[in-house]
């Protein structure tokens, strides 16, 4: 190869390489993962009942994975994986808080049920104690 037809393929070659590196570099880690599981962790929140009992923490966490998305279309992957971050653990909140919410309501209607039942127990106590049999004589 002759010098000049080398300079030409490295004027060609370097601007190339420059913006290939310079791409690789500006895009950051993949999002992909962060927003599938803050998606994930928002459908169990969904489906364990947060939008009836932790409807503003499931709310945080859909707006911020929204958020995420918007950031990771723009290129801005390190502050999309960060909100996706957060938009888990918000959804991880929600769903816990609704699983503690049906459990002191199931645990107030069983109470309830064992204070309707000492209360029928302490108005009628003969019908709780056997009835006393008579002996019976034979002639």
């Amino acid at each position: 190869m002759t010098p000049s037809l080398i300079r030409t393929r490295l004027r060609t070659l370097v601007p190339l390489l420059s913006a290939v590196a310079l791409a690789a570099c500006s895009s950051g880690p993949p999002t992909a993962p962060a927003l599938a599981a803050s998606a994930t962790s928002i459908e169990t929140a969904r489906s364990a009942g947060a939008p009836e009992f932790a409807a503003a923490e499931l709310n945080n966490a859909r707006g911020k994975l929204e958020r995420a998305r918007v950031l990771a279309q723009a290129g801005n992957n390190v502050e999309a994986i960060r909100l996706a971050e957060q938009a888990d653990v918000d959804a991880q909140l929600a769903r816990a808080r609704a699983s503690s919410e049906r459990s002191q309501r199931a645990l107030a209607e069983v109470e309830a049920s064992l204070r309707t039942l000492r209360e029928e127990l302490a108005r009628t106590p003969a019908a709780a104690a056997p009835a006393a049999v008579a002996p019976t004589r034979t002639p």
